[in-house]
């Protein structure tokens, strides 16, 4: 057990606590108690007993006290000098982790299907992730309908004409609706078609679902169902027909949201605005919970607002 004088000595030499210094900052800063206990949040006798011991340990005075007025000692200025850019440094560091941590972060797993995929869903995760740094977004591209939770999956993009019964919340997007799309080269080349029947002296790019796949002819007939259901070049995929479309390989149909970036840009032009076909509806759809995850609720609260810049 340490002797009384050497229990004394460890006593005169105790460092001083960093909140002795924060309360001895503040008061210096203001030239108040009162001012400095109001601004930390805590009794003036808190202040001044932090001030007492902070003098106590360093055995020197840094503040005059009178009952009207507070001022630095020779050796308070010094101290205050010294201490004041670590203090403010400290607070900076205490504000700069607050925000971080106050920011959304972490990963996210989406599932989308791969028409439109690479277009829509790529323009508004750009912007997600410029607005969100801190999260990072995995996107799977696949035409099957995963399961969320046994995959692992936060979100997902379902574009249906029907939306199945599930477990799942469902915040609808937008209605997915097919236009017809041609390149300024292919019409400057062969014309603007004025009718629908006009598309058979054009060439046409059809989508074609997988199982008619092999069955469309490419025929002479003069019927709506036949402009808009044959042609040279047909696919299931409307990426490859936005592809197509934009080298100038003919008309054909796309979803307006995965033509409005090339709409906007001037590399494809609508062609014939009075024919339209709802081909379903874009969802957004997340396990059903009583508290939405945090990263889920921002990604989907983005994405919503997102959308509507497509109207």
């Amino acid at each position: 057990m340490p002797s009384p004088r050497a229990a004394a000595r460890a006593q005169s030499h105790r460092a001083p606590q960093l909140d002795e210094i924060a309360a001895f900052a503040k008061v210096a800063e203001l030239g108040s108690f009162t001012a400095a206990a109001a601004q930390l949040g805590v009794p003036k006798s808190t202040v001044s007993r932090a001030v007492t011991r902070l003098e106590e340990g360093l055995k020197v005075r840094l503040l005059h006290r009178s009952p009207r007025a507070v001022a630095l000692t020779d050796a308070g200025r010094r101290f205050f000098g010294d201490v004041a850019p670590h203090i403010a440094g400290l607070r900076d560091a205490a504000l700069a982790l607050d925000a971080y941590q106050g920011q959304p972060q972490g990963l996210i797993r989406l599932s989308a299907p791969p028409d439109g995929g690479e277009s829509f869903v790529g323009d508004l995760l750009v912007d997600f992730c410029a607005r969100y740094p801190l999260l990072a977004v995995e996107v799977d591209l696949s035409s099957r309908q995963v399961d969320l939770l046994r995959e692992g999956f936060d979100l997902a993009i379902r574009a249906t004409r029907e939306l199945p019964d599930s477990s799942l919340v469902a915040r609808k997007l937008f209605d997915s609706d097919v236009q017809l799309f041609a390149a300024p080269s292919y019409l400057a080349r062969r014309g603007l078609p004025r009718a629908i029947d006009d598309l058979m002296d054009h060439e046409r790019v059809v989508f074609l679902p997988s199982s008619r796949r092999g069955q469309w002819p490419v025929g002479d007939a003069r019927s709506v169902r036949d402009a808009l259901s044959t042609g040279r070049i047909a696919t299931d995929n409307f990426q490859l027909i936005r592809s197509v479309l934009r080298a100038g390989g003919g008309i054909g149909p796309l979803p307006r949201v995965l033509a409005a970036p090339d709409l906007a840009s001037g590399r494809l032009v609508h062609v014939l605005p009075e024919w339209s076909q709802r081909a379903g509806t874009a969802y957004l759809v997340y396990p059903s919970a009583r508290h939405v995850a945090r990263n889920v609720a921002v990604f989907r609260d983005f994405a919503l607002a997102w959308v509507k810049r497509l109207a």
